[in-house]
């Protein structure tokens, strides 16, 4: 019996957990961004990409069978990434915000390790 088949709804997987406290600190931190048109592009972007990594993990979740799985968690590390992209970028132009994109950068790691480290286990399986 794999880990999967112990686990009986996605909100139960810890890498659903961080891309989901993730999410949620991204759109805090959203609130706090200055009202000018660049940065309400850059807080939809990154509003797009956090959501979606959990999002895809629920997804797949629901459709756990080999490939379509695999897919499914690919589309949520590759978002993740983008999100740490955007933090980056919000970082760099806005550093009074540091300490939060700080926070929110070390949630979403650990996100990107797990699913990285899912993905690589799924993939010696085959």
């Amino acid at each position: 019996m794999d880990n999967h088949e112990m686990v009986k709804n996605y909100k139960e997987l810890k890498f659903w957990q961080t891309a989901f406290e993730t999410t949620i600190l991204v759109i805090d931190l959203t609130r706090k961004l200055p009202k000018e048109k660049v940065f309400w592009i850059i807080g939809d972007q990154i509003i797009r990409a956090a959501s979606s990594v959990g999002a895809n993990i629920a997804e797949g979740f629901g459709r756990y069978r080999g490939k379509e799985y695999e897919r499914f968690l690919q589309i949520s590390l590759g978002s993740a990434n983008e999100v740490e992209y955007w933090l980056l970028v919000i970082k760099r132009i806005l550093p009074k915000l540091n300490e939060e994109i700080f926070r929110t950068i070390e949630i979403n790691k650990q996100t990107i390790k797990m699913l990285a480290s899912l993905l690589k286990t799924l993939r010696a399986k085959r």
